[in-house]
């Protein structure tokens, strides 16, 4: 850093410091909208699940693997990323993971069969995955140190302003067109994000160190880096998978009308925004390992509320589930930052973050999908509840926090 640097800051992808949080805040408002932009084109294919089925012809079955599939693109797309952004400016791909996204968006609202959509959901997972990495560098380029914390609650706005927005344009959007209208016009949007963002962006244009074969050694063999992974891949299946297959189960298990069961699972989010702004002041105030610990449980109770053939108590359980995910995020990362150094917190999430999503949005939807095609999607819920209240056990393996 240089000398002139000032205490907490961080250096910037031009070669200068990351300016005061108030002069920063547009720009990380900026990447926050390209995340709500990115995740809400993988959000959008949830609501339009049942009319995808029926129009291809797929089970249930078939149609939660085919979200299985975008996860494996997705995975293999993350696991890459550490190497392309030695070589990539982090902006320009965070840029080019919108639009390639709105592009193969575009490209699958011309889908006709099962085969064709099977290419198409891995092609949409290669490119999504390609923003998180590049978008995290971006944003720490453009906030300091000290105000990292509240850098991050701004970014985690965009996925969960998107649970609420998202079922409710698509709802809007098939009141007017089908699906593929529908995807057709999420697509163009995408577009128009990445180029906006490419136009008048800031901060991410540092390449990054190449991974090192020592790093990962050594963080491989930490059981640490493992239960990280868990408990982020539990996070994303709370976020994702939960939300994913949640329309299929109010239409079929509870019998509610699409429009109805899209409105319902936009009302049950409303308060994830609100969550995710508070997880890191909680987590600074009671300990990010209590604040897990607490989640964790809460979200494991509303999981099994879910499986009960109520309207009212599936209702509380999905409002209670959405925002313990949202509130969960925070607590990992700081736990992360405490038990990692700075330099290792790179190459954990290089190794956590596709082990996570392969698990939270490929597995967990295969699994309620085969258990709801055989069973019920409550039973599900329940399974994915009893994974979560025992995940509470090997939080030991945290070292204590200091002064606690």
């Amino acid at each position: 850093m240089p000398p002139n640097t000032p205490p907490n800051a961080s250096p910037d992808i031009s070669g200068g410091t990351a300016p005061a949080f108030a002069t920063a805040r547009p720009w990380v408002v900026l990447v926050a909208l390209l995340f709500f932009v990115n995740y809400g084109s993988r959000a959008v294919l949830a609501p339009l699940l049942l009319s995808m089925e029926a129009d291809l012809g797929l089970d249930h079955a078939q149609a939660t693997r085919l979200l299985f599939l975008m996860a494996c693109g997705f995975t293999a797309s993350l696991a890459a990323s550490g190497f392309l952004l030695s070589r990539v400016a982090p902006r320009r791909m965070a840029a080019f993971s919108c639009m390639a996204t709105g592009a193969v968006l575009m490209g699958m609202s011309a889908m006709r069969d099962h085969a064709t959509a099977r290419y198409m959901f891995v092609l949409m997972g290669l490119a999504a995955g390609l923003y998180f990495p590049a978008g995290m560098a971006t944003l720490g380029s453009l906030a300091r140190q000290r105000d990292w914390g509240k850098a991050v609650a701004i970014h985690e706005l965009g996925p969960n302003l998107s649970f609420v927005a998202v079922p409710l344009l698509a709802e809007a959007g098939m009141r007017v067109t089908d699906w593929r209208g529908v995807l057709l016009a999420v697509g163009v949007l995408g577009i128009l994000a990445g180029v906006v963002f490419a136009w008048i962006g800031r901060g991410g244009l540092t390449l990054a160190e190449p991974p090192s074969v020592r790093g990962f050694a050594g963080v491989l063999r930490s059981p640490l880096t493992w239960l990280f992974a868990w408990l982020l891949a539990l996070g994303v299946a709370g976020e994702y998978a939960t939300y994913s297959v949640l329309p299929l189960h109010l239409v079929d298990g509870l019998g509610l009308a699409p429009g109805t069961a899209n409105g319902l699972l936009a009302a049950s989010r409303v308060v994830t925004p609100f969550a995710a702004l508070a997880g890191g002041w909680v987590s600074d105030r009671m300990g990010a390992r209590r604040a897990i610990t607490v989640c964790l449980a809460l979200t494991g109770i509303s999981l099994l509320a879910m499986a009960f053939p109520s309207i009212g108590i599936v209702t509380a359980g999905m409002t209670v589930q959405g925002a313990m995910t949202a509130f969960i995020f925070p607590a990992i990362f700081k736990e992360l930052a405490r038990c990692w150094p700075a330099e290792r917190q790179p190459t954990v999430l290089c190794i956590a973050t596709p082990v996570s999503s392969l698990i939270g949005t490929g597995a967990a939807p295969a699994l309620l999908g085969m258990v709801g095609q055989t069973w019920t999607f409550g039973a599900g819920f329940a399974l994915l509840g009893g994974l979560a209240l025992v995940s509470i056990i090997p939080l030991r393996l945290l070292p204590p926090e200091t002064g606690r």
